[in-house]
């Protein structure tokens, strides 16, 4: 369980790290000028359809246009799926939502539904139905706050309570609700007067993000004073504390360490054997080595539980593909599938495997939320540090 924020600003780029305990679960990077579009609201223009209807090619004001497939663009969820050309056509403006940030030659994937994130609850305009978390899961917990956002919702309006709202008074929850309402009847309103592209709503920044996302923390540790006072206005039930220790606040916290060992291919086991991770445009491929050792059960356990670590630390996403040791028994497999997922459950963007293929291999997903930190940190197709990195590492050093 996340309990710890740990936030370093520096020229350039705010690093944000997630702890549980002592152990660094995930760092976020917020660079300048290479800022996410996830969640904004944009006033687009269609500029380009795929043949048969699968998808537009929509114009919303960045380096490359974002892509909305057909299934996003229905009303519903659940929906039918129609083709896309039935209700867009090119040079028309679209509201859309950025549902995934740009990847590396792809454009930003978006939405037609959108949903606005606020500290205790998500509003989904429209929708018209009211949801909980599932990690909120005392029943009387779940009819009080149901009934609560019930009872003030319009008939349309479609809410989504996040689990910082377990034992929160009505209040913030009711003031929440307005001010999301607020920022959609204000987005809708700019919409009216805009040209596009333009953009209608900004999301939460990243460390706002962070802590709407991970309530209950018992620390969340700053090294810098102005962005202190700026989150002590926005979060003032929140504890915030400077750090005043002389050493980086990554070296304190072995975020640094944790970083490095994110940075290469290969993670060494306790047992001696090894886990290779290697990414690619089309998925990430982890072999397991044995290294020499024995007991490829044992072996194998191991490396997933580190696999399940490294693909949240490294903000691995997409098509990920396992090559265990070989194991012929089936109540072995099993068993390694059952551990995968139970290693997997605390990450809410994976999804657990199913089983093993054909030729032996395990295959799972991982939602793409941000870029990788090879993509992040490395050149393109190389595990080397990038220029970007490596001023910005020399401009925090300088600045000690």
């Amino acid at each position: 369980m996340i309990d710890t924020l740990v936030v370093n600003v520096a020229p350039g780029e705010m690093r944000i790290a997630l702890l549980d305990g002592e152990r660094t679960v995930e760092i976020i990077h917020h660079r300048a000028g290479a800022m996410s579009a996830l969640g904004n609201l944009y006033l687009g223009r269609v500029t380009g359809m795929l043949p048969g209807g699968k998808g537009a090619f929509i114009d919303i004001g960045l380096d490359r246009p974002g892509f909305l497939n057909a299934g996003d663009a229905r009303a519903k969820a659940d929906g039918a799926t129609a083709p896309i050309n039935r209700t867009l056509h090119e040079g028309e403006a679209v509201l859309v939502q950025v549902s995934r940030d740009a990847l590396h030659q792809k454009g930003p994937r978006l939405t037609k539904r959108p949903s606005l994130a606020g500290r205790y609850l998500v509003f989904n305009p429209g929708r018209g139905a009211i949801d909980l978390s599932r990690r909120i899961t005392k029943p009387a917990e779940r009819k009080r706050l149901t009934q609560l956002v019930a009872d003030a919702a319009e008939a349309e309006d479609g809410f989504t309570l996040r689990s910082a709202a377990q034992g929160v008074e009505a209040e913030p929850i009711l003031a929440d609700m307005a001010s999301l309402r607020d920022a959609w009847q204000e987005a809708r309103a700019r919409r009216g007067q805009a040209t596009p592209p333009a953009c209608l709503w900004t999301a939460p920044e990243p460390l706002e993000r962070a802590l709407m996302d991970h309530p209950g923390l018992r620390r969340v540790v700053i090294d810098d004073a102005a962005t202190l006072a700026r989150l002590r206005r926005l979060f003032p039930e929140t504890v915030l504390e400077p750090y005043r220790q002389s050493a980086p606040i990554f070296e304190s916290f072995a975020v640094e360490a944790a970083l490095e060992e994110a940075f290469e291919a290969r993670v060494a086991l306790p047992s001696g054997a090894a886990v290779i991770i290697e990414e690619t445009h089309a998925l990430c491929a982890i072999d397991v080595d044995s290294g020499g050792a024995r007991g490829n059960l044992a072996i194998n356990l191991e490396a997933a539980e580190v696999i399940a670590e490294q693909l949240r630390l490294r903000a691995i996403s997409g098509l990920i593909v396992i090559d265990f040791l070989r194991m012929t028994k089936g109540s072995q497999r099993r068993r390694l599938i059952a551990a995968m997922a139970e290693f997997l459950s605390p990450d809410r963007h994976a999804t657990a495997p199913e089983g093993f293929s054909a030729l032996g291999l395990v295959e799972m997903r991982r939602r793409r939320t941000r870029p990788s930190l090879l993509e992040i940190l490395g050149e393109q197709g190389e595990r080397v540090r990038n220029p970007a990195t490596i001023a910005l590492d020399r401009a925090r050093s300088d600045n000690r």
